[in-house]
């Protein structure tokens, strides 16, 4: 048995998310295990790293598959890239120990948000457009308080959690220019709809609309936060750590 590593890039745009699911075959996941199977000539199943939601775009999503013989690494690759649809590339496949699991493996993962405040005609899909002037100064206080080990129901879609909803931001953090602000987050974990959020959160806080005192002990008891759920044409998942 052989364990083979695959990393992904795609346009989400079209799909709806990652994970497969009973309802569609609109999935990268669904998309990839049948062009995979297809090549193989036997059933694949692939485990992610991680599930996007619909919309969300990945630079380097991780997945991986057991398969009974060794093939040709560069040859699977390049007839698996001439059948998958133009908006996902597998940029390489790897051989791995047979313990490698591209969800359990993983170490640490991250996601950028883009923010544009200017109409765009090119690469507009890829930005979520802000119309509103921010105060920075509220938004870092804000990035402290999240940054570090904390339970993040405030934050996510998720109904339960195992792990009590904690998560550990190990980075938080933006650039800022005339016409983008680009978010940056990496943690060893996400829930649901958590980065946009987050992302969301901060962006109420820097304009206004969310009061700064009250969302603070609103993230402290793990009551809803009433933050704008961003929308996933922005957001990238950037790497995963192993």
């Amino acid at each position: 048995m052989f364990n083979y590593k695959l990393t992904i890039e795609y346009d989400g745009k079209d799909f709806n998310g990652w994970q497969r699911q009973k309802n569609t075959v609109n999935t990268i996941q669904e998309i990839l295990e049948s062009s995979l199977t297809n090549i193989l000539r036997e059933n694949i199943s692939v485990i992610g790293s991680g599930r996007t939601d619909t919309g969300v775009h990945a630079l380097n999503q991780v997945a991986n598959f057991k398969f009974e013989r060794q093939f040709d690494n560069q040859k699977v690759l390049y007839s698996l890239n001439s059948v998958l649809p133009k908006t996902i590339t597998v940029k390489n496949i790897k051989r791995v120990p047979l313990n490698f699991h591209a969800r359990y493996s993983a170490l640490k993962r991250e996601y950028k948000y883009q923010v544009t405040f200017e109409k765009r005609s090119i690469g507009a899909d890829y930005f979520y457009k802000l119309n509103y002037e921010l105060d920075y100064r509220l938004i870092d206080e804000f990035i402290e308080i999240l940054k570090g080990n904390h339970s993040f129901k405030s934050l996510c879609k998720n109904q339960t959690d195992k792990n009590d909803f904690l998560c550990n931001i190990l980075v938080l953090k933006y650039v800022l220019n005339k016409s983008e602000l680009v978010f940056n987050i990496i943690a060893n974990r996400f829930l649901h709809s958590m980065v946009r959020a987050t992302i969301g959160c901060l962006i109420d806080i820097g304009r206004g609309k969310l009061d700064f005192n009250k969302t603070k002990k609103e993230f402290e008891k793990g009551d809803k936060i009433r933050a704008l759920y961003l929308p996933g044409n922005a957001l990238f998942l950037k790497k995963i750590y192993y």
